[in-house]
């Protein structure tokens, strides 16, 4: 049951958090502008409702994210605040197959394998319909129908409608999305979409079943309710079925995510679907600077949408555009621009570098190696590959008897290495659930090895995507690029997708919390270019001193003690394990622990990743390294 203290609670909240936590109204939308504390007032209000009603029980409240990482987080917060009974939360697809996991068992039957390899599906689609279509094309295709719940007989007129190109014609398309279904029925297998569009059917035609999870799920939460496509929100009114305890948290401002098939206009239009809605705004930004906020709004005006948040924190540098020659000249300059935000005594983790596409973060991430700046370029797969023969160990298990005595083996293995007790622990977790499905599945739906990626430096700076930015912040952020066919993207041709683009760069404009720097090359490509009309009303400077410069090799700043000790130690560890660094402990695990100093094992496992099985053997090393640092 819950513990919660309401007065701590309510305590360092604004007069808007504090009524969107405690108002007695539903249905409600809180609207949070960037750095508004929208996570805290989510989760502050959750546990609210279920301490200060005494009709609200934990097992009661559903809590819909799009990451598993926001649910994640949503449940160390809910610990926090003194929820100690579990809720239900997670992203739309894990909760759709836990249903239909459970469905299946109470009914006998088989329950859902979710795909573990999509592109063998799709490329065996393609050649039993005689298609030659690029298969990556095409499943984003699929995708983005089925998010908006187009039949494939509409698809290439809703598609030309939207703005966006379907890449078969209609009936070649309709043709490859049946024998998509096809070869996955004959596999025996679903997709995400598929756990949506089952439980959609079963809620709709299973009136037993459907008055059950009615029952259960009675106080309905949503995270980012701007990102909603129409396939989640059938989903979320199908569970909710007419009743009016839903909370919709987000920001219009922050629809980014259209080509995925999301719809903003859920949440534009939220007055209209849920008559009667209380509306509590949240616009007091606690991240950025006043310069940053008034840069951002500019974008959003020239686009003729609005922003009313203010900025809280003090007045800081203004926001600086830089106008180079090309994109040789911008990428050099970056390495520059980052020496002059890292300044002495800062990391190069507190800077990150945002760009509109892929390609234009490969060319700075070789400028940047170039020049000596660590970087940490998004989508690198290397500590994945380390993984693949443990975990090719673990599926190669038939049963879970099998897995058991795996784990067992590796858990009594004092030769074994980390990776093999990584995933040997993950494996436990899994078996643990008895979720029903299998472990390959298990680990296609949670992504319990996202954090590991051992081509990262310790400290480096983030390179990322607009999209891949949304949710982050840095104190420092250089965007690049910002010219007329990148910001907004020359395939951005309707008035939505345009409009999208503003918010696009909006979004990565709010992820700074004291420095933005802003780039563009009158050249790019060998072709003339233009700064984006999206920044007419910021001035910019052409700096010459940062045009054809050399590159130099820049100092690293100086280092903890702990945190040198701990980094060296695993070094040490991970070459003895023939395994990269991160295969120990995460980067982001170290620095909790340096941080901290712990001196007990079980104040290491506090603030690792680590289970109960790796800790055992990992954290009296880590104590260890820290008292010869001190």
């Amino acid at each position: 049951m819950a513990s919660v203290d309401l007065d701590e609670l309510l305590a360092g909240l604004d007069a808007d958090q504090r009524d969107a936590v405690t108002v007695a109204a539903s249905p409600l939308a809180i609207v949070a502008a960037a750095g508004s504390g929208k996570t805290t007032v989510l989760t502050r209000r959750i546990a609210y409702r279920i301490a200060a009603d005494p009709d609200v029980q934990p097992q009661h409240v559903l809590a819909l994210t799009f990451t598993n990482q926001a649910a994640n987080e949503l449940h160390k917060r809910l610990r926090r605040v003194g929820v100690r009974e579990r809720v239900e939360a997670g992203t739309f697809h894990a909760v759709a197959l836990r249903l239909l996991r459970q469905r299946a068992i109470d009914m006998d039957q088989r329950p859902p394998t979710v795909a573990s390899d999509r592109f063998r599906l799709i490329n065996e689609a393609l050649r039993s319909s005689g298609s030659k279509a690029d298969p990556s094309a095409v499943l984003n295709d699929i995708d983005w129908t089925r998010a908006r719940r187009f039949a494939p007989s509409e698809a290439v007129t809703a598609a030309k409608r939207a703005g966006r190109r379907i890449s078969l014609g209609a009936a070649e398309y309709a043709s490859v999305v049946d024998a998509y279904a096809t070869v996955k029925t004959r596999r025996g297998v679903v997709d995400f979409d598929d756990l949506l569009e089952q439980s959609l059917v079963a809620l709709e035609n299973d009136k037993s079943w459907a008055a059950g999870i009615r029952w259960r799920f009675r106080h309905l939460f949503v995270d980012e309710s701007q990102d909603l496509n129409p396939l989640q929100f059938g989903f979320l009114e199908a569970v909710r079925d007419g009743r009016s305890d839903v909370c919709l948290v987000g920001d219009p401002r922050q629809a980014i995510f259209g080509f995925n098939g999301a719809d903003p206009s859920i949440m534009d239009n939220v007055e209209t679907l849920y008559p009667g809605i209380t509306i509590a705004r949240l616009t007091r930004n606690y991240r950025c600077t006043p310069q940053i906020i008034a840069a951002a709004r500019g974008v959003l005006l020239r686009s003729e949408q609005t922003d009313d948040s203010v900025a809280v924190p003090a007045d800081g540098v203004s926001v600086r555009t830089v106008e180079l020659a090309d994109e040789a000249a911008e990428n050099d300059a970056v390495a520059r621009l980052l020496r002059d935000a890292v300044g002495a005594q800062r990391s190069w983790g507190s800077c990150a570098v945002l760009a509109r596409t892929v390609a234009q973060l490969n060319a700075v991430s070789q400028s940047l190696a170039r020049a000596g700046v660590p970087s940490n370029l998004q989508g690198r797969t290397g500590a994945r590959r380390a993984f693949g023969a443990a975990l090719a160990e673990a599926h190669a298990c038939r049963t879970p008897a099998d897995l058991g005595q795996w784990i067992e083996r590796v858990a009594t293995d004092t030769s074994s290495d980390p990776s093999r007790a990584r995933v040997a622990e993950t494996a436990d977790r899994f078996l643990a659930q008895r979720t029903g499905m299998s472990f390959r599945g298990w680990i296609e739906l949670h992504s319990p090895f996202d954090d590991l990626d051992n081509a990262e430096p310790d400290d480096a700076v983030d390179l990322l995507t607009f999209h891949g930015a949304k949710g982050r912040e840095w104190r420092a952020v250089i965007i690049v690029g910002a010219e007329q066919g990148l910001i907004p993207h020359s395939t951005a041709t309707t008035a939505a997708q345009r409009d999208e683009e503003a918010r696009l760069l909006y979004v990565a404009c709010t992820r700074a919390r004291e420095q933005l720097v802003i780039t563009w090359a009158t050249k790019r490509n060998g072709r003339p270019t233009q700064m984006s009309p999206l920044l007419a009303d910021l001035a910019t400077t052409a700096d010459e001193c940062y045009v054809g410069s050399p590159t130099v090799r820049l100092p690293r700043p100086p280092a903890d003690p702990v945190l040198t000790a701990l980094l060296e130690w695993r070094a040490t560890a991970a070459k003895a394990a023939h395994v990269m660094p991160a295969a120990i402990c995460s980067d982001h695990s170290l620095r909790a622990v340096a941080a901290a100093r712990p001196a007990t094992v079980d104040e290491v496992i506090a603030l690792t990743d680590l289970g109960p099985v790796s800790a055992a053997r990992i954290a009296p090393r880590m104590l260890a390294a820290i008292s010869r640092a001190l």
